[in-house]
């Protein structure tokens, strides 16, 4: 059954790939050739239709709605019970990898297959989902925007108003590759969702674990500064009459990458800060930086400890003020707080891995998912599987095919448990 699978993840690894090629091993990933399926793209339209195909051929109802979502439907015994629903996304950065997000949507179609093939009877209807725009690297504004709109966080009237990088809305591009539907989910429909997803980070594979069970969605913190001096000649200015704005950044920067440091020691913590933007303004070899955009992300378990580091990173950059005789605005953080995943889907996917025999362990998710909205309107859990040396929005993102096994099978029992009504 792994080969039916194994087929649809290597003919869907060439779409979007410069060289469409198919990928079946990490010997065949090329470091300059990744995947580029931005939602509404012309290869992101090529992965829906064959998507699409293998939902139907799998016997499920294909619906979408008006903002791109695809839903296949597998009706249950007791079609009036809320629904189990499973899946992931199907668009990618840029360059990036050809298994996030696009192996929880295969996964979930494997498992409903595997059902099939076991006679088994589901009571609750099983939705397999691939929601658009998970990434936002089309549509910045709307990070996770399919499975915001499901869940009420975002309007329908914002997303499709949204505008991609080449200022066209989510409403033009879906009409354009044919996947504006027309179908209504009511997000009380939904029970349980299940996503399973690769780690993006080394633990698992560090550790020799198989699968990851998710307890909770760390939370995150952008933080936005700019930081103004006086630009003048690289020459001509004497050091000690100096006021540049890309050494005052310098020092925020290890200040925040040195107490991220510290806390997570001191406080046994999975707490991380990553000076992630940077624009140097005019960024001239022969100029004095008159002026630093930066741009802060803050992540934890712990909303408390996010607090203090944001705190704390706010203090040290308006001290620079008095330091360096430089001007420094603070935008007002954008804080998303930490989130837990239920205890009965963990402890369903706990049991389903003992069952199968599969080696796992308990762990953080630090990156962002459709799981974190999901938990607004339903029980939620996650299930990941290693990513070799830790690596994903790369080209060089892999997993192991044992390990996707295994993580199929995790996920196939755990959807038996959960979409039984008893």
């Amino acid at each position: 059954m792994i080969n039916r699978l194994k087929g649809d993840l290597i003919r869907s690894s060439a779409i979007g790939r410069v060289s469409n090629c198919f990928v079946e091993s990490y010997g065949h990933l090329d470091p300059k050739m990744g995947v580029t399926r931005p939602e509404g793209s012309p290869a992101n339209k090529i992965l829906r239709d064959f998507t699409v195909k293998r939902m139907q051929a799998a016997g499920l109802l294909v619906r979408i709605d008006c903002v791109g979502n695809i839903f296949g439907r597998k009706d249950g015994s007791w079609n009036h019970e809320k629904a189990v629903m499973i899946g992931s996304h199907l668009d990618s950065v840029m360059n990036g990898g050809h298994l996030d997000g696009a192996l929880g949507v295969f996964t979930g179609i494997e498992a409903v297959r595997r059902l099939r093939d076991e006679d088994f009877q589901n009571q609750r209807p099983i939705e397999v989902a691939a929601f658009t725009g998970e990434e936002g690297s089309a549509f910045v504004v709307g990070a996770m925007l399919g499975s915001a709109v499901l869940t009420g966080k975002m309007s329908v009237d914002e997303a499709l108003s949204t505008k991609n990088t080449d200022g066209r809305t989510l409403d033009y591009v879906l009409k354009e590759i044919g996947y504006k539907g027309d179908f209504e989910y009511c997000a009380d429909d939904v029970d349980t969702f299940m996503e399973l997803h690769i780690e993006q980070g080394p633990v698992l594979d560090t550790d020799d674990m198989s699968v990851g069970i998710v307890e909770h969605i760390t939370g995150i913190t952008w933080l936005k500064s700019i930081i103004t001096g006086i630009g003048n000649h690289a020459g001509t200015t004497p050091m000690n009459m100096r006021q540049d704005a890309l050494v005052a950044a310098a020092d925020a920067v290890r200040f925040l990458y040195r107490r991220a440091q510290e806390m997570a020691i001191s406080l046994n913590s999975s707490i991380v800060g990553t000076t992630g933007h940077l624009n140097v303004i005019p960024n001239n070899m022969n100029v004095i930086p008159g002026m630093v955009e930066l741009g802060f992300d803050i992540r934890d378990s712990s909303l408390d400890n996010m607090q203090q580091l944001t705190d704390e990173i706010i203090s040290f950059l308006n001290g620079l003020k008095r330091e360096n005789g430089i001007d420094v605005q603070v935008e007002s953080p954008d804080m998303q707080a930490p989130v837990k995943l239920s205890e009965e889907v963990i402890s369903t996917i706990e049991k389903s891995a003992v069952q199968a025999g599969v080696r796992f362990r308990k762990m953080a998710s630090g990156a962002m998912h459709d799981a974190r909205n999901m938990t607004s309107i339903a029980r939620t859990g996650m299930i990941f599987v290693p990513s070799v040396n830790g690596i994903s929005h790369s080209p060089m993102e892999w997993t192991e095919w044992d390990d996707i096994e295994k993580g199929v099978s995790v996920l196939t029992g755990a959807l038996k448990a959960l979409s039984a009504c008893y």
